[in-house]
């Protein structure tokens, strides 16, 4: 029986850190988005927004998560935001968004890597219209 105990303890350590409340930010590996206004594509422009609260960080990290990769597509127009992507520890990704409209999909690029587009759902382009505050 106590064997028993002490297994029951173990697994509930183990899943203890899934709670869903202030911990949850601990498990995000990434930890703050920067943004800004694009002007061209391969240009990054000085940062103009941080998201830092874990229901913003969310939204972008939920974003890299559910994106498509595509074939390479002649985008002509410039993309509509830089991103910077900051994880723990330290590393950075960069991106440009061309977001979509509400209920429409969107399309991200890797910054200087050559042929690397996914394509974002559009319940993403409708929860980042959300937290850059442009729908309204």
């Amino acid at each position: 029986m106590d064997k028993w105990i002490r297994w029951a303890g173990e697994i509930r350590k183990a899943t203890l850190s899934y709670k869903i409340d202030t911990e949850e930010l601990e498990r995000e590996e990434m930890e703050c988005v920067m943004i800004a206004e694009s002007t061209a594509r391969g240009t990054m422009n000085p940062v103009a927004l941080e998201f830092h609260e874990l229901d913003q960080v969310k939204v972008f990290a939920e974003m890299l998560r559910s994106s498509e990769e595509i074939e390479e597509i002649e985008i002509e127009v410039a993309p509509d935001f830089d991103l910077t992507v900051q994880y723990k520890g330290g590393e950075k990704e960069r991106y440009q968004l061309w977001l979509g409209q509400l209920n429409r999909p969107s399309v991200l690029a890797g910054f200087n890597r050559a042929g690397s587009l996914w394509k974002l759902p559009e319940h993403t382009t409708n929860h980042l219209i959300q937290v850059l505050e442009l729908d309204g």
